[in-house]
Formats: structure tokens, C-alpha cells, sequence
């Protein structure tokens, strides 16, 4: 059994001669960073220029720089996303404004962002919670009205369109982690796209090398600045570039692929009775869902469930809780020890009872056995419900395990 990520013939001789050659600097933009980034636009968001980093934080904090946000201003973020999409702002003078969620899919509740925004606020951001997309002509248009930038998280869907409409091509800007267990992953490397050449050459400027930035920006002021530029280096390597790329190439396979192999386990898990299937919604018109979600309604606690799953060997956990729920949100005090980045008040955690109610009682399975074509993997989810199901129902009746 095979886990994600993993990389063909090719790529792995192409990496190695790389390292043979020692062409690894990347101080311009070398062949191979110029045909991934092609590809990411082909591939990704096609009217769109792609800007490679070093991750998917990385990109974030380029993204919400090349939008020009006046420092102090607000940023409205979800509370339930991973944390790279909220931390960049603290080094860049920002104040991350958290957002309860959808209880029904987990994204951004874009009603209850309306509801947060101040005169200070400047941005929108959302994410693409594992797969499931926000709507993005509600999102656009509520940014539009409110005079906000648009930024889409999309780290955690490759490929997936709603409505027909590729995520990321709805915001001013956005970005894809291409990092460790993504569905497009470098190893380490990240992405930012936009459709606005201004934002493009701004986003150039703040992270990339003097020659690559002298390359692609053509704005006077910035291409003066690039002659020292300003304190960031979020280059990529031309290792995680091949990687991207080869990944990139199989991307529709790997996603239909996928897609089959979670229905397959998705029915499987018939057999535990009290997991439910977190619903993805006929919004989502392509791609596939980067983990695998289940509600547990049975009679053990969903840690117990999760702990005698993980047991029978199956890759599976509770998600973490909502940004609310941090030390960095409930404690903003601990701040103090980097003077630099601007304060903001501690969250009410009563302030979030979506987010807290969509996480209760969910099972997570990441399914990195689950990206190739292999019938024992997807048999071993079945194997391990129906013995869960025979030990919690012994359980039930008394008797020991």
C-alpha cells in the first residue's frame, strides 16, 4: 500500500538530474519553474498568471500584500480553516476578523461575515473547506457590494469547479498550497493566481528574486524596488517544480480516480452503522473532496469510535477544533512577544455556535491509501466497519471485545 504522495519514473529522473547539475538556485526563472507555471494556469484557472512559493503560506502572505491592504485594516477569515490562511496576516500589520461557518458544509458563512464587517474592513477571504466549495458568485458579489478584495483558499481543492466555474477564478487572487499531502504537492510549494496583471507584478515584487522580478514586473517604482527587495524570499525549488508538474499532468486521472474510490468507501461505510456521510452538494460539478467526512450518530463517543478504527489500521482521526477555540484567538496577549505584529481583542467562543456544532461529533479519514487503483484498499474500509460494527454491537449486548 502506497500513501500520497508519490511520483513517476520521469519526475524522479528529471529531480535527479537536478541534483546532478547542481541547478538548484533558482534565482531566475528556470525552465522547469516556467513550464509548472504554465501548467498550474492550464490547469487550474486558465485566464489566470500563476506566481510559484516556497508553500501555500507563503503564498497566502504574497497574495494579501499584492492587494495593497492599508496596515491595521480587517480581514474577514473563517474560524474554521487551517491556520495558514489567518496567520500571514499578523506579520503583515493585519487584524484577522474570524467568521462562524456553514453548518452544512463547514465553509465561511458568508452571511454572518456580512454581519462582521466594520469601516476598517478591506478583504474577504475564504477557503474551499476539503473540497467543497464556497458558492463564488455569492462571495463575488458580496464583495463587490461591500468594496472588499476577494481572496479564495484554495489549498484544499485542486481542480474542483462549483457550477461549472473553477475555484480561485471568482477572487482578485488565489491560492493552492502544492505542499505535503495536497493533491497537487511539491514536497514544500505553494501558488498564487490572478487575473489582474497589477497584483500579479505586486505579488512578484514582495517575494521573488531580483532577476526573476526584473523578468515579469514592467511598473517603474516596483522594478526599482526589486534592486533590493523587501526583506521576503519565497523562490521555489526547481525540485518541487518538476514535482508540481508531474502531478499536474495526472491531475484528472488522480481526481476521477479518487472520486470513485471515495463513493466506494463512502457505501462501506454502510456497515458501521452511525457514521453519515457529510453531504458535498450538487454545487460541486468537478474534482474530488481532499478528506473524508462522516458524522457519527451511533451510541459510543465519536472518540471511541475513531480510536477502535484506528486500531483496525484505518487512517482516520477528529478534526481540530475553530480558530475561536486557539490560544492565539482566546489569548491575544501572547502577542506581546512579537511587539511588531498589531493586537486585536480575544474571541467569545459563544460567538462561533456553527463552527462548534459542524465539528461535533465529526470523523475524519485522510484517504492518502485511497489514489490508485487498488481494490484491497478500498476492501480494508470494509474489513474494518463491519469489525468495528461487530465490537460495538458485542459492546452493546455486554459482552467483552
Amino acid at each position: 500500500m502506497r500513501l500520497w504522495p508519490f511520483y513517476s519514473d520521469a519526475a524522479a529522473e528529471q529531480v535527479t538530474a537536478l541534483i546532478r547539475a547542481g541547478s538548484l538556485a533558482a534565482m531566475v526563472k528556470t525552465p522547469e519553474i516556467a513550464s509548472c507555471e504554465a501548467q498550474l494556469t492550464e490547469a487550474l484557472a486558465p485566464t489566470h498568471e500563476a506566481l510559484l512559493c516556497t508553500s501555500g503560506t507563503a503564498g497566502l502572505a504574497t497574495a494579501y500584500a499584492a492587494l495593497g491592504l492599508e496596515r491595521g485594516s480587517e480581514v474577514l477569515v473563517p474560524a474554521h480553516t487551517f491556520r495558514a490562511t489567518v496567520t500571514p496576516l499578523l506579520m503583515l500589520g493585519l487584524r484577522p476578523v474570524l467568521c462562524d461557518c456553514d453548518p452544512k458544509t463547514g465553509n465561511v458563512d458568508l452571511a454572518d461575515a456580512e454581519r462582521r464587517i466594520t469601516a476598517r474592513t478591506q478583504a474577504l477571504a475564504v477557503t474551499h473547506v476539503w473540497g467543497r466549495p464556497v458558492p463564488l458568485d455569492t462571495a463575488r458579489e458580496l464583495a463587490d457590494r461591500r468594496g472588499l478584495a476577494l481572496v479564495e483558499d484554495c489549498s484544499h481543492a485542486h481542480g474542483v469547479h462549483w457550477r461549472g466555474r473553477p475555484v480561485g477564478t471568482a477572487g482578485d487572487v488565489a491560492v493552492f498550497s502544492l505542499g505535503t499531502t495536497k493533491m497537487v504537492s511539491g514536497g514544500m510549494a505553494g501558488a498564487v493566481l490572478t487575473g489582474d496583471r497589477g497584483t500579479f507584478e505586486r505579488a512578484v515584487a514582495f517575494g521573488q528574486p531580483k532577476h526573476r522580478g526584473l523578468a515579469d514586473v514592467q511598473q517603474p517604482a516596483l522594478r526599482a524596488l526589486l534592486e533590493t527587495g523587501v526583506g521576503n524570499n519565497f523562490r521555489v525549488s526547481p525540485i518541487a517544480a518538476v514535482l508540481v508538474a508531474d502531478h499536474l499532468t495526472r491531475l484528472p486521472a488522480t481526481l476521477a480516480l479518487r472520486e470513485r474510490n471515495l463513493a466506494a468507501v463512502t457505501e462501506h461505510a454502510r456497515l458501521l452503522p452511525g457514521l453519515e456521510p457529510v453531504a458535498t452538494g450538487p454545487d460541486r460539478t468537478a474534482g474530488t473532496l481532499y478528506k473524508l467526512h462522516f458524522r457519527w450518530r451511533g451510541r459510543a463517543s465519536a472518540d471511541d469510535v475513531v480510536a477502535l478504527l484506528r486500531g483496525l489500521g484505518v487512517r482516520v482521526r477528529r478534526p481540530q477544533a475553530g480558530l475561536h477555540r486557539t490560544p492565539l484567538f482566546q489569548r491575544p496577549e501572547l502577542l506581546a512577544a512579537f511587539p511588531s505584529v498589531p493586537s486585536f481583542d480575544a474571541c467569545d467562543p459563544a460567538a462561533f455556535p456553527q463552527t462548534d456544532r459542524f465539528l461535533t461529533d465529526l470523523v475524519e479519514f485522510d484517504g492518502l491509501d485511497l489514489y490508485e487503483d487498488d481494490p484491497q484498499a478500498v476492501a480494508r474500509y470494509a474489513r474494518a466497519f463491519q469489525t468495528a460494527a461487530d465490537r460495538l454491537d458485542a459492546d452493546t449486548q455486554g459482552a467483552p471485545c
